[in-house]
């Protein structure tokens, strides 16, 4: 039976797109938001981690992509600090835009569901 991976205390987040995002994501207990399909772009600012698509279908993560030509349906920007404090439930993605820490482009509503999406990152 595979196990949710934990996330380690120094992680970077190239190694947790690469290689935690869409495990966490879909062996997450929580329940999936199952009409959620959607192109979720994270770019990072500081040069700390580039520009990464997770392609969401059906509310599981289909791939992480580095770079893609995807069209996002939502962008979110933000330096990899925040990005990791985020994932690290140090601060909630609202939280962070309101503080002006995150930028978003696009779809709204989707980038407004961060908070429960990032209960499964």
């Amino acid at each position: 039976m595979n196990t949710r991976p934990r996330i380690p205390e120094n992680i970077t987040p190239t190694e947790y797109f690469t290689h935690l995002l869409k495990d966490r994501v879909n062996l997450s207990d929580e329940p999936k938001i199952s009409s959620l399909t959607a192109v979720i772009r994270f770019e990072l600012t500081d040069g700390g981690g580039g520009t990464w698509d997770v392609i969401v279908e059906k509310g599981l993560v289909k791939d992480v992509v580095r770079n893609s030509k995807e069209t996002p349906t939502s962008t979110l920007k933000l330096s990899s600090a925040v990005f990791v404090d985020i994932i690290k439930r140090k601060v909630t993605p609202q939280q962070a835009f309101f503080q002006r820490k995150v930028d978003i482009d696009g779809d709204m509503f989707i980038a407004l569901k961060m908070n429960i999406l990032v209960s499964f990152m």
